[in-house]
């Protein structure tokens, strides 16, 4: 998996490569808590280039999601690819955050 950070006018935008799956969601857990902290505005998650997503890799999402509305800032997702998006539908996922 590759994490890309960058800082855009409205906040933070993470975009994400590859497969978001056990062994890689721990790490990228740690990313979006560590950026949460770090930054003051809204964050972005760009998904584009994630193939596939797991229970441990929405887990991740989630523990950023709580994060965000702890402290009262926006958090959206981006560019699902259609296989990440029907998991985020079928967990019911896609009630829980903005997806554009």
């Amino acid at each position: 998996m590759h994490i890309i950070e960058e800082s855009g006018p409205g906040g933070l935008i993470i975009k994400v490569a590859g497969r978001l799956d056990t062994p890689s969601a721990g790490g990228f857990q740690e990313r979006l808590v560590a950026a949460v902290a770090a930054s003051t505005g809204a964050l972005t998650i760009d998904l584009a280039g994630v193939d596939y997503v797991s229970s441990a890799g929405l887990r991740a999402v989630l523990v950023a999601g709580k994060a965000m509305r702890a402290a009262g800032r926006p958090l959206a997702l981006v560019a699902l690819q259609p296989p990440v998006r029907a998991v985020f539908d079928i967990s019911g996922f896609s009630a829980l955050f903005n997806i554009t």
